[in-house]
């Protein structure tokens, strides 16, 4: 009982460090004081899941994080991109719809490098399990790769495509990946 109000705690403490660094990271200019506070907030969730349920509890501290973080960007994206220094003169030829078309570029960006990056990442994990099973591998060791796979794919896919500068790329890539591993997705189920 005591072992849950604690991942409790951990949980909490996770998801108020993801919110103040997202305040913090959200002003004008990053305040010290907040982003010392949101790390000490995620630092001291990791050590009270270990402490609780050890891997077991800082799998899921890390989960509460993710989710946390996912749902801030999923509302940070419905925003327009703040301006850097210089305002924006509007003119008699800037309306609405200049700003509506900003967040929808945040939007597109979210949804490229989020869900649409995050299913390339497991189709490719998918094709790895695939190979590791089909070149006599265990199940086991195919459905752990899959777990290995993914975490490393997705990030470094995502800041792949954040560094692009153009749609056109970021969705070639996304889909790229997604075409050369979908094929193995039909071999999942072993010989027919």
């Amino acid at each position: 009982m005591a072992g849950d109000a604690l991942m409790w705690l951990s949980i909490t403490l996770a998801v108020a460090g993801v919110v103040v660094l997202r305040v913090s990271w959200g002003k004008p200019k990053r305040s010290t004081p907040l982003n010392l506070a949101g790390w000490a907030g995620l630092l001291a969730a990791v050590v009270v899941a270990d402490r609780t349920a050890g891997e077991w509890g800082i799998t899921i501290a890390v989960l509460a994080v993710t989710g946390a973080a996912f749902v801030a960007l999923a509302f940070a994206a419905t925003k327009p991109a703040r301006q850097a220094r210089a305002r924006l003169v509007r003119t008699s030829h800037q309306g609405a719809d200049e700003t509506q078309s900003r967040s929808r570029s945040g939007l597109v960006t979210f949804a490229i490098t989020g869900p649409l990056a995050l299913a390339a990442s497991v189709l490719a994990a998918l094709a790895v399990r695939a190979l590791i099973v089909g070149a006599g591998g265990t199940e086991a060791d195919g459905n752990v790769a899959v777990l290995a796979t993914v975490p490393i794919v997705w990030p470094v896919l995502t800041f792949a495509l954040l560094m692009m500068w153009g749609r056109k790329a970021q969705l070639g890539w996304v889909m790229g990946l997604a075409v050369l591993s979908a094929p193995f997705v039909f071999l999942q189920g072993g010989p027919v």
